[in-house]
């Protein structure tokens, strides 16, 4: 029997990549949406509705955990500056959790296919969930495969964000926009 892996899917396109790589290595793949970060809620709807879009297209089995964002909020908020981390920890622990529950011998997260993510650090967080889960955390770094995920995503049509998931990555997406005056002409 293969090895059976639980991967965290952020959203569609970060999760096409690692998808592919876990089962073309042979391993049984289930991915879990499990995303309280993203608001605001029509862009959880949004990230939810492609990675469904995804799994479907790849015959994968998607997990799709209840949203309820106001703890996630009420931490960033109480240090913005500090927010992803805990973030991080909190997604991998729930997988971890999950993985446990749904019978998979290992976990993973699409996170490690972002250019834009710290990996040592989900890497840590990754270990310390297996610590208190009893599931393997499965590290690979799936950057090398980023021409690629952004390519099937728009050939399959799966919506693409343009921000990390909470109100304030959004903001700082738009920071330098919004300092300057606008255009007036």
């Amino acid at each position: 029997m293969a090895s059976r892996v639980l991967l965290h899917i952020c959203c569609g396109p970060c999760a096409i990549a690692p998808l592919l790589r876990l089962t073309e290595a042979g391993l049984d793949v289930v991915g879990l949406f499990a995303n309280d970060n993203i608001q605001p809620a029509a862009e959880w709807l949004r990230r939810r509705d492609g990675a469904a879009k995804v799994a479907g297209r790849l015959g994968i089995t998607l997990v799709i955990d209840d949203y309820n964002p106001v703890p996630h909020m009420v931490r960033s908020l109480a240090d913005p500056a500090g927010r992803c981390r805990p973030c991080w920890a909190e997604r991998l622990n729930r997988t971890a959790a999950r993985a446990r529950e749904l019978d998979c011998n290992t976990f993973t997260s699409s996170l490690l296919y972002s250019k834009y993510q710290d990996h040592a650090a989900i890497t840590a967080l990754g270990r310390d969930a297996t610590a208190s889960h009893g599931v393997a955390f499965a590290y690979a770094d799936y950057r090398v495969h980023w021409d690629e995920g952004i390519a099937l995503s728009r050939e399959w049509d799966i919506y693409r964000q343009p921000y990390c998931g909470c109100v304030l990555s959004e903001l700082d997406r738009y920071a330098k926009k919004l300092r300057r005056p606008p255009d007036i002409g």
